[in-house]
């Protein structure tokens, strides 16, 4: 009798001549852990940065900040990130409860590669999917990529492509892997608001040289997200990156995952002060950087314990 009733309302508003809303095509079940909307563009990186911040902010995404990336040892292309945010894509996140802000903001990277310039954002599909071990983000998630392709048309002739590890229900599996609720690691819980956290933090881990803030976002009244980078670690995460993938013609190509960065520490309310959160290197590595391959992870397998420790203690200096 339902599916009769439905049909029927279906016919007598067709009948009638109202619009119907139109449904939203499904989400591909494949999904990379970042989208590349634009390749071979010719140009420089900082003139098409320029270019893609202005078509964001034109198209009402704020920016956050944009820096530029490091680069592995002996590498001559450039990397540069585009940190931005959009309101409702934030509030649709942290519906899903804060832990997710670690999802957030929107990173888009611009840099060199063999063929021109290329344009990729860290996929908030695939990465969502691996935060809620399920697909119930998806449509939330597809709509500001569409929205990011939408805003970039005038940079560039937008397609999308998928690019690095390739995944279809966002497990992260194997050496290092495991499910996102036990990788949260708790590093302070100052007994001070959100947002005075977040500045200390911000004021506090300024090393030019070493781990340094990039931004410190407001997502909402009860979350901040304070993104911290660090050239040496970006340029050594890069190389290993592309080391499988290398050519005579593009040795570096581990640029295309630059938007790993900036590193999130999340800041979020509790009864009493805040809690300070980052989120496990080994996984995190693994979230970003699987497709470098197993024996990448193996020959490097200090590198994150190395990044973890760095920054605990970045953020308990910080917060003294």
């Amino acid at each position: 009798m339902r599916r009769s009733l439905v049909v029927t309302g279906l016919v007598l508003g067709l009948a009638s001549g109202l619009a119907l809303p139109a449904l939203a095509a499904p989400v591909e079940k494949s999904q990379g852990v970042y989208v590349t909307y634009l390749a071979g563009l010719k140009g420089d990186v900082s003139a098409t940065t320029a270019r893609v911040e202005a078509a964001l902010k034109g198209a009402g995404f704020t920016i956050l900040a944009v820096f530029d990336n490091g680069a592995p040892a002996g590498c001559r292309a450039r990397a540069r990130t585009v940190v931005f945010a959009q309101e409702a894509f934030a509030a649709s996140v942290l519906a899903g409860g804060t832990d997710k802000a670690f999802g957030l903001p929107l990173r888009l990277a611009v840099y060199e590669s063999e063929a021109g310039i290329a344009v990729a954002l860290a996929n908030p599909v695939s990465l969502l999917r691996t935060f809620h071990a399920s697909s119930v983000r998806d449509a939330v998630a597809q709509k500001v990529v569409d929205d990011v392709a939408a805003a970039l048309a005038p940079v560039g002739p937008v397609a999308l492509k998928a690019a690095g590890q390739v995944r279809e229900s966002g497990e992260i599996g194997g050496m290092g892997g495991g499910a996102f609720p036990e990788k949260v690691v708790p590093v302070v819980s100052p007994g001070k608001a959100p947002a005075d956290v977040a500045k200390a933090l911000e004021v506090g881990i300024s090393d030019a040289t070493g781990w340094h803030t990039v931004y410190a976002y407001k997502a909402s009244d009860d979350v901040w997200v304070v993104g911290v980078t660090n050239a040496k670690t970006e340029g050594r995460a890069f190389g290993i990156a592309g080391e499988k993938r290398a050519t005579t013609g593009n040795p570096f190509p581990g640029l295309d995952h630059a938007a790993a960065f900036p590193i999130e520490i999340v800041v979020a309310r509790k009864a009493t002060g805040s809690s300070v959160q980052i989120l496990k290197e080994m996984w995190r590595m693994k979230l970003y950087f699987q497709d470098a391959g197993n024996w990448a992870f193996m020959k490097n397998m200090q590198m994150p314990g190395d990044i973890q420790s760095e920054i605990e203690a970045s953020i308990r200096k910080a917060l003294p």
